[in-house]
C-alpha cells in the first residue's frame, strides 16, 4: 500500500464508524474506531455479533463513503485479539468507549468486555483488494 492509500484508509476509518468485514465468504457490518493505526472493534456478549476471527486471520475491510454509501476502498487486514492483560488493552478499550454510541455504564465497559466480549485490532497488511477476490 502506498502512502496515499495508507492515508486514505486511516481517513476513511476515522470519518466513518461503520465498515464491512468479509471473512469466510460472508460480510459483517461492524462499528469500529480507528486507534493507533488499526481498526478496533468489540464483539460478543452484549456487543455486535461476529464469527470467531482468530489471531492472525486475514479479513477484507470494505470502507464506504459516509455521504453516499458507495464503496470507496477495500483493504486486507490482519486480526489480532487484544487481551485484558496486554499493554494495548487500556488504550484500545478507552478508544472504543469513546467511540461507542449509547454505551450503558461507560466506566465499567472494559470490565464487561473482558468478561464477556472479544476486543480486536485489524491492522492493514498493505494490500488493497476487491471484495470477494
Amino acid at each position: 500500500m502506498d502512502d496515499v492509500a495508507e492515508a486514505l484508509v486511516g481517513e476513511l476509518a476515522r470519518k466513518s464508524g461503520l465498515c464491512w468485514l468479509r471473512y469466510d465468504g460472508r460480510d459483517h457490518a461492524v462499528w469500529h474506531v480507528w486507534h493507533d493505526e488499526a481498526l478496533c472493534l468489540v464483539s460478543g456478549g452484549d456487543e455486535q455479533p461476529l464469527p470467531d476471527l482468530p489471531d492472525g486471520a486475514l479479513v477484507e475491510v470494505v470502507m464506504r463513503s459516509k455521504d453516499t454509501g458507495g464503496r470507496v476502498l477495500t483493504w486486507v487486514g490482519r486480526v489480532s485479539v487484544v487481551l485484558p492483560e496486554e499493554e494495548g488493552w487500556a488504550g484500545t478499550t478507552a478508544a472504543l468507549v469513546g467511540g461507542r454510541l449509547n454505551l450503558r455504564h461507560p466506566g465499567t465497559a472494559a470490565e464487561r468486555w473482558a468478561a464477556a466480549s472479544v476486543v480486536r485490532r485489524i491492522t492493514p497488511t498493505g494490500e488493497l483488494s476487491q471484495p470477494g477476490r
